[in-house]
Parts: C-alpha cells; sequence; structure tokens
C-alpha cells in the first residue's frame, strides 16, 4: 500500500483538512491555548473512567524524584527532535510532569480502543498487550534469554513484556530471562522504577535508541512499542538499524504502532484530530512512512503485519 494514500485526511497538511489544522497550529499564540484543551480533555476523560490522574500524579512525582540522578548518564545531549513540543507538554517528554503522567496516559490509551466495552484500565492494558505478543510468538522459536524494550517510557510495556516471556520461559523450561529498558528521558526511567515493584525489569539503560552504546548481537528480543510515531522518519530509520544490530542473528523484533489503515484513525472528528495534531509534531512523518520497506532496508526478514485491535498495528520481524 503507497504510504501516503494511507495517510488520515487530517493528518495530510498537503490538502484539505490537513492543511486546514496545519495552519491552525502553527499559528503560536493558539498554541498553548490548544494544549491546554487537549490536555484538560485527556484529563477529564481518564478521570471519568476511574483514572485517578492528578493523584496518581503527585505520588509517582514524589516516590521518583530522588531517583533520576542514579539513572541518568553524564553527558548525554538528547537529539533536536527530542526537545519538540510532545502531548502537550512544552517541554515535550524532557520534564516531570511527562514522566508523572505517561503511566495515566497510557492506560488512557488502552481504554480509548474499546469504547463500547466498560472495562478497567488494567483489564484492557492487559488485552492490548497480549494481542501485541500473540503476533511476534510463532517468531520465537528459539529461547529468549536477553530481551530489550526500546523507548520504554515509564516500563508499562516493559513489564507486560516481562511477565509475558517469563511465564513463556518456565512453562518451556527455558533459562531465566533477563530484560531491560532503555529510555532517554532519565525522569521517565525514574518513573518506571518506582513502578517495577515487582522486580520484573533487570535494570533500565538511559540512552538514545539510536545509539544505545549496548554491545552488538546481544539480544534475542527488542520491543519498540508506539515509539516510532513520535519520531522524524530519519530517527526512526536510525533506531531500526540500531536494533538489527543490537539483535542476534534469528533475533526478533516487536513492534506496535498506530495503524495508518485503522477506520478509527482516519474517520476522526476534526476538532479530535486538531487536538490529537497539535501534540504530535512527528505524526504525518509516521503515516507517509513505508515501514516495511523501512524494515527491509534495514536488513529485517519474515515480516508479520497485523492489526491488533481497531487503532493499532504489530509489525514483527526477524533479523
Amino acid at each position: 500500500m503507497n504510504a501516503s494514500a494511507s495517510t488520515p485526511q487530517w493528518a495530510d497538511s498537503s490538502q484539505g483538512l490537513g492543511r486546514w489544522i496545519e495552519r491552525l497550529i502553527s499559528i503560536g499564540w493558539l498554541r498553548r491555548p490548544l494544549f491546554f484543551q487537549a490536555r484538560q480533555l485527556i484529563i477529564r476523560t481518564a478521570e471519568r473512567n476511574g483514572i485517578p490522574w492528578r493523584a496518581r500524579r503527585k505520588t509517582l512525582w514524589d516516590q521518583a524524584s530522588s531517583r533520576q540522578s542514579e539513572l541518568t548518564t553524564p553527558g548525554l545531549v538528547p537529539p533536536d527532535y527530542y526537545r519538540a513540543r510532545f502531548h502537550a507538554y512544552e517541554q515535550g517528554n524532557l520534564c516531570w510532569q511527562a514522566a508523572a503522567e505517561a503511566e495515566q496516559a497510557t492506560d488512557a490509551m488502552a481504554l480509548r480502543i474499546w469504547p463500547e466495552e466498560t472495562l478497567t484500565p488494567l483489564i484492557a492494558q492487559t488485552r492490548l498487550r497480549d494481542a501485541i505478543h500473540q503476533v511476534v510468538e510463532p517468531l520465537l522459536t528459539t529461547p529468549v534469554q536477553q530481551a530489550l524494550d526500546l523507548g520504554c517510557s515509564v516500563g508499562v510495556s516493559t513489564q507486560h513484556l516481562s511477565r509475558w516471556l517469563r511465564l513463556r520461559a518456565e512453562r518451556r523450561q527455558e533459562s531465566p530471562l533477563r530484560i531491560h529498558g532503555l529510555d532517554l528521558s532519565p525522569e521517565m526511567l525514574a518513573v518506571a522504577s518506582v513502578r517495577d515493584h515487582e522486580g520484573l525489569v533487570d535494570g533500565w539503560v538511559h540512552a538514545a535508541a539510536e545509539n544505545t552504546g549496548l554491545a552488538a548481537a546481544s539480544y534475542d528480543l527488542i520491543s519498540l512499542q508506539f515509539v516510532c510515531h513520535e519520531l522524524p522518519q530519519s530517527a526512526t530509520h536510525a533506531v531500526l538499524a540500531e536494533a538489527f544490530r543490537l539483535l542476534r542473528p534469528g533475533g526478533a523484533l516487536l513492534m506496535v504502532d498506530q495503524d495508518p489503515a485503522s477506520s478509527v484513525l482516519q474517520r476522526l472528528p476534526a476538532a479530535v484530530a486538531t487536538l490529537l495534531k497539535s501534540t504530535e509534531p512527528y505524526i504525518e512523518q509516521y503515516f507517509r512512512l513505508d515501514m516495511a520497506e523501512a524494515l527491509h532496508s534495514a536488513g529485517f526478514r519474515d515480516l508479520r503485519i497485523q492489526s491488533c485491535d481497531p487503532r493499532h498495528r504489530v509489525i514483527a520481524c526477524l533479523r
């Protein structure tokens, strides 16, 4: 499928609704009100659905703030694209507010997938992650002893991945698993370490996903969940190249992100689309990227691409 043909109209800045939205969000004095409205909509909806957004934010912020220094790599300078305004935060992902609200935002995202059902955040999150893992399962024909979650944020994906892989290893009577989460935000990693009270993750790494500094061919499975829509295309290509370098021959890459062909995303109301695009600076580049071709160019093979829910697709492939 042609990548631009599957780009939702609201995200295509070259024509129609997309051009109108692009002009609107480029007006400086309108940006802050748009961010404010986006945040308020997200928080109100989450709290109506049983997510204690503000109370949880305070708890996580208080508990994690003392851990930032021990999870910071000295001298690491984030790339310019990472300093963009993300998710209605003027400082993007490099701030405590973003880190202390990421768990709640992730739960709210899971609940939005099935709006017609009455689900708890945990049930929705578990259903989503189970569907993701099922796609890569047939590719894992050898034991997974080392796994890495790139762009792990506050560790929601890392913990779910760890639970699944550890249960899988026990059933198959395989050697114990070691799993690490890697992110560019030390604030996110500090919150991740607080959230991991079960000790499911063996370590948190502060590094850029496109230049991790980790040893080549050292992982059996790499996970990249809900990351690429937050990257310019050049960074996505660099991250895929780094994932290829880090995987052992026969190792698997597991990706999940927004599905450009999703009818739900294609038909977003104009007001919701405007708020979404105002908080996702690289969403159009993501929709326009032919991900299958990008993976093939990076050297990956045996691609499996399928929807895991009405909004998202999973891509699993081998090195």
